[in-house]
């Protein structure tokens, strides 16, 4: 990992090509929201991005605070830290460049939010025999997480069966080790599992759905990309 201000131009051209963009907006209270977002234009120091699916909530901007802007192209990340310079409309901006960073990762670290059917129940307590719930969650090779709606204690073992939609509907049984527990009190807070020592088949399996889930994903955003394009979207 390399991180450099504010950014290379070379490094900017490198991902020339990868105009659909994630960026972190920050609001008031320390929150902040994720937006799919295009880039017109760059230089060193500069980014124009337009927001096409909806605009800026323009009355909870943090607008002294850090926006981050995530450019994918295959298996590199580069994340550019920015700060607002000109608010040019509702769904468009023109944001600073402040400091970039580079990232190059495994194929077990391919992170996607989407829906699977889960069934969890903690170790030692015997099989669970609730169906399978639809559940959205964040998954990799390396772990799960997802909004439980149990209490689960930090650093305890859960047992999970996860079915991956697809063709044909792959079944995953494998044991999690709770890394941020959730309660009751917390109203269905999430709860973050690594697998431990899953089978290099259902990796494989885990692997292989997400990075179909991802290339879906890309398709949606070129089609996106491509009606931003249009005379109304200037």
């Amino acid at each position: 990992m390399a991180t450099s201000p504010p950014c290379p131009i070379n490094l900017l051209e490198n991902f020339a090509d990868c105009r659909m963009v994630k960026v972190t907006i920050p609001l008031l209270r320390e929150e902040s929201i994720h937006l799919d977002g295009v880039v017109k234009d760059f230089t060193e120091s500069s980014l124009d991005i337009h927001f096409p699916s909806q605009p800026l909530p323009l009355s909870d901007l943090a607008e002294e605070g850090q926006w981050r802007v995530t450019f994918d192209k295959g298996i590199s990340f580069l994340t550019l830290w920015t700060s607002l310079a000109t608010l040019v409309n509702p769904s468009r901006v023109q944001l600073n460049i402040t400091g970039s960073e580079t990232n190059h990762y495994a194929r077990r670290d391919h992170r996607v939010d989407t829906e699977v059917y889960l069934r969890y129940w903690q170790a030692g307590d015997g099989r669970q025999e609730l169906p399978p719930q639809r559940t959205r969650v964040n998954l990799s090779g390396y772990g799960v997480s997802f909004q439980a709606q149990t209490t689960l204690a930090a650093n305890s073992l859960v047992e999970l069966e996860i079915f991956l939609p697809g063709g044909t509907l792959e079944k995953i049984r494998c044991v999690g080790r709770i890394i941020r527990g959730s309660s009751q009190e917390e109203n269905c807070s999430v709860t973050a599992l690594e697998l431990v020592n899953p089978g290099q088949d259902d990796i494989e399996k885990i692997i292989n759905f997400c990075m179909t889930v991802q290339f879906r994903d890309m398709q949606q955003k070129a089609r996106m990309l491509v009606s931003s394009m249009g005379p109304d979207n200037t």
